[in-house]
């Protein structure tokens, strides 16, 4: 790990690094299989390593710890680990739905319970109570998982951050606020700020990222720079370079210093991923330094401080935040100084200890402001690169400009992160002494959001599903790349690679799916689609009344990216009630739609004038359903949809009784019959026969599913759409109506996304 020269290293693998990568891969061994097979099978590993090791050392052919043995006595390292993580006992398992009191102190993130037993929970209230020790009545319950395809699994996220449960607070019997020193800043990063721009500083500062705007998060997102919000390594490093300055009259006793701050900074504001990486590597070379080693190469460090924090958070291994900091920083490392060597800039190596940021070029005023633009942009295209097929997988496109818009957002942040923290400290002594700091923190903070903003509005290139041959190939192409730009790999080869990796997934194709109905989750709201092997239809797609939570953007379109649907024949719009339509405009926004059905319109109905409007400003078709039309989808028609319902004419009942009933026939069968917000009255009207699976009306409301129509339509399913809600849905009549037909219920507000099968067995 020391910094010798190139050539006295050849064939040199520091330690630090097959260390890492075996513990990487136990962790992930171990999250995958079960621990009756990945115990004993860490155990042989270790004998085999142990083995292997103690023959080197008896025949002295070799000094260095073998390669392979340290491999893989790492991995049953980071299996073992994992497994002694994943049986942390569950304290809160017996208190799971009981209202309980609970005491113990709030930190304003998390709730470190005391009594009646020890955990980490996370606070569900109205009004959210000030740091401090509180005693608190409430009733404990699990945090939901992935509830759709390509949703967002929050009990993972919790439980890897240790937090048992969501206590769900009815009242705050005891309080006693006690601001810790976090908060204490926190008011000087915030003093005399605007909200937005408060919230920016408090996110960039101190990691505290609850006073963001919404639209704000959204917007650094789109535009790419998602990571300024976070306490990333770039931030870390700019603090201490700041810190390196500022203590430079303490001479050899800096090093201490900055050690010391570097310990504090991660206790004040908590090990996020990023941070302990930063940290690690910060510390390590810190402390190599100070006792005389030299300098370290930035490869061993940055796979040291991965072996640090798998030693001590093990299953953070899978959390994305932690994939995308050490993905950046290798990015950085392998790509940035080749690439900006062979683009003619100078001294573009990065700095081992503060890797994220440029290094100035030498020569005039033209020449460094031309070497800092080539290395800034180096810089930000390699910390992207690596991880491209995690953030298309995930987040459902990239933003192919947003290296342009870091090379102004980035500098900007650099300025932000230490006034924020100048601010706050000056704020523990006089709040004014902030607000005064904030002045210039305030019209930059406003330049960096108007430029999230700005670059949201650039062009972004969609991207749906990334499966493990999407990942593997990227790899591939990256790992290329870089060898390349070293001059290990001949551009014949470099390009032969690429050509390899671009076309085998094209080559694999994604498999055409089955045919299935998916009955999305949600909330209080509709949202259906049909899959016919590339031909889709998507009926309604919720809603959130009164709330400014986008349903379509947050997880109908994710969940249709993740269904691999690129493209929607038909979109129905049953009724312009905003649970079923409102996350609609988005869809129709963001995928390509053949035609637009809809029920009757409703004049002065503000969702329904504004989807006509939408779809004649995308030029997609909209067509009115009338009763005893049948729109067939897919090729060979094999799947048709029956109007049942509206009439034609203008609509009798406006509102839910003028909805579009459909029935989904699959090869000439009635499959599903979906009765929007329908009640009984109109299903007397409707000519109905059996169905395999009855898509509940108007989410169990009482006025609905009546007896007649179990009667005649004798479900092998019934399916609610239903959410957490105030009207009582579904209703206990309607459910001891079902029941008392012998037919099983499913909802998804218990079950998630509950996906049909229209082929194999029923």
């Amino acid at each position: 790990m020391t910094g010798a020269p190139a050539a006295a290293r050849t064939g040199f693998v520091p330690w630090s690094v097959p260390a890492a990568a075996g513990m990487a891969v136990g962790v992930v061994l171990s999250s995958g299989v079960s621990a009756v097979v990945a115990v004993p099978v860490a155990g042989a590993v270790v004998l085999v390593a142990a083995g292997r090791v103690v023959a080197r050392s008896e025949h002295r052919q070799q000094r260095r710890v073998d390669v392979i043995a340290l491999f893989l006595a790492a991995l049953a390292v980071g299996v073992l680990r994992h497994e002694v993580w994943d049986a942390r006992p569950d304290n809160v398992a017996a208190l799971i739905g009981r209202e309980t009191t609970w005491r113990g102190d709030y930190d304003g993130e998390w709730f470190h319970a005391r009594e009646p037993v020890r955990a980490r929970l996370v606070l569900v209230t109205g009004l959210e109570p000030e740091p401090g020790l509180l005693s608190l009545r409430g009733t404990a319950r699990r945090p939901p998982g992935k509830r759709n395809p390509g949703g967002f699994d929050y009990a993972a996220y919790l439980s890897r951050r240790g937090v048992s449960a969501q206590l769900f607070v009815d009242e705050v019997l005891e309080a006693s606020p006690r601001a810790g020193a976090r908060r204490r800043i926190a008011r000087g990063v915030a003093a005399g700020l605007e909200p937005p721009v408060a919230g920016l500083q408090l996110a960039m500062t101190l990691g505290m990222r609850d006073d963001l705007i919404s639209d704000d998060r959204d917007a650094f997102r789109q535009a790419g720079l998602a990571h300024v919000l976070a306490l990333s390594g770039l931030h870390f490093g700019v603090l201490l370079a700041a810190a390196g300055r500022a203590l430079k009259p303490l001479g050899r006793h800096r090093r201490t210093a900055l050690v010391v701050l570097t310990c504090a900074f991660v206790a004040l504001v908590g090990p996020a991923p990023s941070v302990v990486r930063a940290a690690a590597m910060a510390l390590a070379t810190l402390l190599a330094l100070a006792g005389g080693v030299g300098r370290l190469e930035p490869w061993p460090v940055l796979a040291l401080s991965a072996c640090i924090s798998l030693l001590v958070q093990p299953q953070m291994l899978l959390d994305l935040s932690f994939q995308l900091s050490y993905l950046a920083l290798a990015g950085i490392l392998a790509l940035a100084g080749p690439a900006a060597r062979r683009l003619g800039s100078r001294d573009a190596s990065p700095d081992p200890l503060l890797p994220e940021l440029p290094v100035a070029a030498r020569g005039g005023p033209w020449a460094r402001a031309r070497g800092y633009t080539v290395q800034a942009l180096c810089a930000s295209v390699a910390a992207q690169l690596p991880s491209l097929s995690i953030v298309a997988g995930s987040f459902g496109s990239v933003p192919p400009l947003s290296p342009l818009v870091n090379l102004i957002g980035v500098p900007l942040s650099a300025v932000l992160v230490p006034l924020g923290f100048v601010a706050g400290l000056l704020g523990l002594v006089w709040e004014p002494l902030a607000g005064a700091v904030n002045g210039v923190t305030g019209v930059l903070g406003q330049g960096l959001i108007a430029l999230a903003h700005t670059g949201a509005r650039l062009p972004t290139v969609g991207w749906a599903h990334v499966g493990w041959v999407g990942h593997v190939c990227w790899a591939a192409f990256v790992i290329a790349l870089a060898l390349w730009l070293r001059g290990r790999l001949r551009p014949r080869r470099a390009l032969l690679v690429t050509l390899v990796a671009v076309t085998t997934p094209q080559a694999a194709g994604a498999a055409t799916p089955a045919p299935d109905v998916w009955f999305l989750d949600v909330g209080q709201g509709d949202a259906t689609l049909i899959r016919l092997g590339g031909h889709d239809v998507l009926i309604d797609a919720g809603g959130s009344p009164f709330s400014d939570y986008d349903v379509g953007a947050a997880v109908v379109l994710p969940a249709l990216r993740a269904l691999g649907v690129h493209d929607l024949d038909v979109v129905i719009a049953t009724h312009p009630d905003a649970d079923h339509v409102e996350g609609l405009f988005s869809v129709l926004r963001e995928l390509p739609v053949g035609a637009l059905v809809t029920g009757p319109p409703a004049p002065g109905n503000f969702l329904d004038d504004q989807l006509r409007s939408l779809a004649q400003e995308l030029s997609v078709p909209v067509h009115v359903a009338v009763r005893g039309e049948t729109l067939t989808v897919g090729d060979g028609g094999e799947a048709r949809l029956e109007v049942l319902h509206p009439p034609a004419g203008p609509a009798e009942e406006p509102g839910n009784e003028a909805s579009v009933v459909v029935l989904l026939r699959y090869r000439d069968q009635p499959v599903a019959l979906l009765l929007a917000d329908v009640g009984a009255v109109t299903e007397e009207d409707l000519a109905l026969g059996r169905v395999r699976v009855l898509r509940v009306g108007h989410h169990g409301s009482r006025y609905s599913t009546s007896d007649r129509l179990l009667t005649a339509t004798r479900p092998a399913l019934a399916v609610i759409s239903v959410g957490e809600n105030r009207y009582g849905h579904p209703h206990p009549t309607v459910m001891e109506r079902i029941h008392a037909h012998h037919v099983p219920v499913v909802t998804t507000l218990e079950a998630g996304a509950v996906r049909l099968a229209l082929e194999g067995p029923r």
